[in-house]
């Protein structure tokens, strides 16, 4: 399975961009030491001259050199809230100077930085609206505050937003919805609904292309809020009756410095190139034949951090770490 990624390189000569094939779901493994590795890092990429279609970008990436701006967006480990939370503190000391962004907008907010013309998607989304098993494992909360000002919520499967069914979303939820809630971990997204007030507040951890530049349109006659990735609103706006953990930046700290490194420090056989001869070698044994692959495919699957660059996010991570910030 591919995952594509839009990435570009803003210096006093203008911009450029450029595509990688597998990056699209681990973006943190070109910023993880700062401005020159991921300098780096794009230029090992293959050079483009089209946007991948929203819809089938999983990440992007933009390093602006001349006004330091880093913004991006696609990246696993910044699903979860531990995870995220932290790392977010842990790129704000590697990248000192630089305003430290995720793309919301995703492919859509990249082009129009450098006002580069996308392809976008054309209608909106049909979300799965199927109750999450338990609330101990990533899911999507939607709560609403109904007319007569009763709060109710449903933990829903993740991976969509809710959002996109506009008004008709409240005669879709399935069941009447739990008047209480203690969720098991921090959702990776939510949606917010105010009946009385006509309103809508949402946020996300993770790509939805084009839900923000659909919100006003789907939700038309309502007063719509987008709150980034911050859940704790959705909550405060809920009252005492629906509550998640405490955010864990010690947690977060040791899983993705464990993932970053087995991640980026993978054998050449573990890697993807390893993969792709593997997987010939197996085809060749059945006498199947094989499939030509492009050297595009394989190659500028972005630089590894040298010891030295290794060594600066450790001692970013052991920074937040006794900074105090960690639960």
């Amino acid at each position: 399975m591919v995952n594509r990624a839009n990435i570009v390189l803003v210096d006093h000569d203008g911009w450029q961009l450029r595509y990688a094939h597998w990056a699209g779901c681990r973006m943190l493994d070109a910023l993880l030491a700062g401005p020159e590795m991921a300098a780096r890092y794009i230029g090992a990429q293959q050079t483009s001259d089209f946007w991948t279609d929203e819809l089938w970008a999983d990440g992007g990436l933009l390093l602006d050199l001349t006004e330091h701006r880093l913004l991006f967006f696609g990246e696993e480990l910044m699903t979860t809230m531990n995870e995220r939370r932290a790392m977010f503190e842990v790129l704000a000391l590697l990248w000192p100077g630089y305003t430290v962004s995720w793309a919301y907008g995703a492919t859509a907010e990249i082009a129009a930085y450098v006002g580069a013309q996308a392809s976008l998607r054309d209608t909106p989304s049909e979300p799965d609206l199927t109750l999450a098993d338990d609330t101990a494992s990533l899911h999507h909360l939607v709560t609403v505050i109904d007319r007569v000002g009763r709060v109710r919520a449903w933990p829903l499967w993740w991976g969509s937003s809710a959002a996109w069914l506009g008004p008709d979303l409240l005669d879709a939820l399935p069941g009447p919805g739990e008047p209480a809630l203690e969720l098991g971990v921090v959702p990776e997204s939510g949606v917010y609904v105010n009946v009385p007030n006509r309103t809508l507040g949402g946020w996300m951890t993770r790509p939805v292309p084009g839900l923000l530049r659909w919100l006003p349109q789907l939700w038309a006659g309502w007063r719509t809020e987008f709150w980034e990735d911050r859940y704790e609103e959705q909550l405060r706006r809920c009252g005492a009756q629906i509550s998640a953990p405490e955010v864990d930046i010690d947690s977060g700290l040791t899983e993705a410095r464990s993932w970053l490194r087995k991640r980026v420090f993978q054998s050449d056989e573990d890697g993807l190139a390893g993969q792709v001869a593997h997987l010939a070698e197996l085809l060749s044994d059945a006498n199947l034949p094989i499939p030509q692959i492009s050297p595009a495919v394989v190659a500028g699957q972005g630089s590894r951090p040298t010891a030295q660059e290794w060594a600066r996010f450790e001692d970013a991570c052991a920074a937040v770490r006794a900074g105090g910030r960690a639960a």
